[in-house]
C-alpha cells in the first residue's frame, strides 16, 4: 500500500535532555507515538514512533509520522510543536528530516518533494530496496532533507533510516561544528601572516641612511632582529596551531567516510561521498594552503634574521677596522709621547744629578772644609759623582716601587744599600781625616 512517512532527527547536548523530553511531551499530546526498539524491526515504519540515540557525545532523537499525514502535514505538525516547547536553533545542533515514500515511483516522490520543501541539490545512492538522495542542506539553518523511495521495507533499509543514517549526520554535524569553532581563529592566523610578511618586506626593503653613525645603524638593525624574532615566534606558533586543527579535522573526515563505509543497506559510489564530504575536502585544502604560506613565512623571517645579522656583522667588522685606525693612531701618539717622555725623563734625570751633584760638593766642602781640603780633588770627583749617581737612580726605583712596581724591590734594596756605603764612606773619612788634619 503506497505511503508518506517523515522521520526528523534532532541532534543535541546531552544538557538540554530535559527542554527535548518537553518537546517530546509535545508531540505525545498530539499525536500516539511509541518507543521504537531497535531490534524490533518490522515490515513497515510504524504510523508515529520516537527513538533516541547517542553518538560520540551528542544525543539524537528520531520521530517518524506517516500514515494519514502527508509530508506537508506531519512538518507543519513538528513545526508547531517546536513552537510549542521553544526548540530552535540556540537549543538543537542541527535538525535532518527524511521524506520516505514506500509504494511510489522515484520522479514522482521527487515532484512531491519539490513541492514541500525547496530542492536545492540532489546527491542520490542506491539503498537495500530503494534510493535515497540529500536534497537540501543549510549549515546556516542546520537544516538538511533527504528524499527516500522503498520499494518495500527491509531490516537493512529500516536499520539505516532509524540508526545508520542519524550517525552519519551527527558526524557531519560534528565535524561542521569543529570547522565552524576552528574558522575564526584561522582567518587570524591568515590576517596575522599577511601583517607580519608586510612587516618583513618593509624591513627587507628599508635602506639605513647613510648619515646616521654606525652606532644608530647598529642599534637600528637589532631592533629589526628583535621585531623579526618576535614575528618568527609568532608565525611558527600559528604553524603549531594550524597544523594541530589540520589533523583533528582530517581525523574528523577520517572517521565520516568509516561512517560510510559501515553502513548497512546503503550502497554508496565514490561520487556520492565525495559530493558529500567535498566541502569538507576544500575546507582541508585551503589549510594546507594556508600551512604552506606559513611554512614559507617562517622560513622568509629565518632567512630575513639572517641578511640582517650580516648586516650587524658587516658594521660590526667596519666599525671595528674604524677602531683600530683609531687605535693605531694613539699608538702612534702613544709612541711619540713616550719618546718625549723619554727625552723628558734624561734631561729630568741629568739636571737632578747636576744639581745634587753641585749642592753634594757644596756642602760637602762647606760642612768639612779641613777634611775636604786634604782629599784630593780627583777623589772628590770620583766620589760626588758616584754618590749623586747612585742617589738619582735609587729614587728612580723608589718611585716605580711606590707606583706598584714591585718586581724593582731587590734593585732599590742593593742600590739603597749602595748609597748607605757611600755616605758611610764619605762620613767616615771626613771624620778622619779632620782629625788628622792642622788646624788653621
Amino acid at each position: 500500500m503506497p505511503n508518506y512517512s517523515v522521520l526528523r532527527y534532532y541532534f543535541y547536548m546531552a544538557d538540554d535532555v530535559n527542554k527535548l523530553q518537553s518537546f517530546l511531551n509535545t508531540v505525545q499530546n498530539s499525536l500516539p507515538i511509541k518507543l521504537y526498539s531497535p531490534s524490533d524491526y518490522g515490515e513497515e515504519l510504524p504510523s508515529a514512533l520516537y527513538y533516541e540515540l547517542e553518538f560520540n557525545n551528542l544525543k539524537i532523537l528520531v520521530l517518524g509520522i506517516g500514515g494519514q499525514f502527508t509530508w506537508k502535514e506531519s512538518l507543519q505538525l513538528l513545526s508547531s510543536c517546536e513552537e510549542k516547547a521553544g526548540i530552535n536553533a540556540d537549543i538543537l545542533l542541527g535538525q535532518a528530516s527524511v521524506l520516505c515514500g514506500h509504494g511510489y515511483e522515484w520522479k514522482f516522490l521527487l515532484d512531491e518533494a519539490s513541492g514541500t520543501v525547496s530542492v536545492k541539490e540532489l546527491i542520490p545512492a542506491d539503498i537495500d530496496h530503494g534510493q535515497i538522495a540529500r536534497i537540501f542542506d543549510s549549515r546556516a539553518r542546520g537544516e538538511t532533507y533527504f528524499l527516500c523511495h522503498l520499494k518495500e521495507y527491509t531490516a537493512l533499509n529500516l536499520r539505516l533510516l532509524l540508526e545508520g543514517l542519524p550517525q552519519l549526520q551527527a558526524a557531519i554535524i560534528k565535524l561542521q561544528m569543529i570547522i565552524s569553532m576552528l574558522r575564526d581563529r584561522h582567518q587570524t592566523i591568515i590576517r596575522e601572516k599577511e601583517d607580519l610578511n608586510r612587516k618583513l618586506s618593509l624591513i627587507l626593503h628599508t635602506h639605513l641612511v647613510t648619515e646616521k653613525s654606525i652606532l644608530d645603524e647598529s642599534t637600528k638593525l637589532e631592533q629589526q632582529i628583535d621585531e623579526l624574532s618576535a614575528s618568527y615566534g609568532m608565525i611558527a606558533g600559528d604553524y603549531a596551531l594550524l597544523s594541530e586543527d589540520y589533523k583533528k579535522i582530517e581525523t574528523l573526515l577520517s572517521d565520516l567516510n568509516r561512517q560510510f563505509r559501515i553502513q548497512p543497506g546503503l550502497k554508496l559510489d565514490d561520487e556520492f561521498r565525495n559530493n558529500i564530504t567535498q566541502p569538507y575536502h576544500k575546507r582541508l585544502q585551503e589549510m594546507l594552503d594556508t600551512l604552506d604560506e606559513l611554512r614559507i613565512s617562517r622560513e622568509n623571517h629565518q632567512a630575513a634574521i639572517e641578511v640582517v645579522r650580516s648586516k650587524v656583522d658587516i658594521l660590526n667588522s667596519r666599525a671595528n677596522i674604524a677602531t683600530q685606525e683609531q687605535i693605531k693612531d694613539l699608538m702612534e701618539i702613544n709612541t711619540q709621547m713616550q719618546k718625549q717622555s723619554l727625552v723628558f725623563q734624561y734631561a729630568a734625570s741629568l739636571i737632578e744629578f747636576i744639581v745634587l751633584a753641585y749642592y753634594s760638593h757644596s756642602l760637602w766642602s762647606h760642612l768639612a772644609h779641613n777634611a775636604y781640603a786634604v782629599i784630593p780633588g780627583w777623589i772628590q770627583f770620583i766620589v760626588v759623582m758616584v754618590f749623586s749617581g747612585s742617589t738619582v737612580y735609587c729614587t728612580h726605583l723608589l718611585a716605580e716601587y711606590i707606583q706598584g712596581e714591585h718586581h724593582v724591590r731587590r734593585k732599590l734594596i742593593y742600590s739603597a744599600l749602595f748609597l748607605l756605603a757611600i755616605f758611610v764612606f764619605v762620613l767616615v773619612t771626613t771624620l778622619l781625616l779632620g782629625v788628622k788634619s792642622p788646624v788653621h
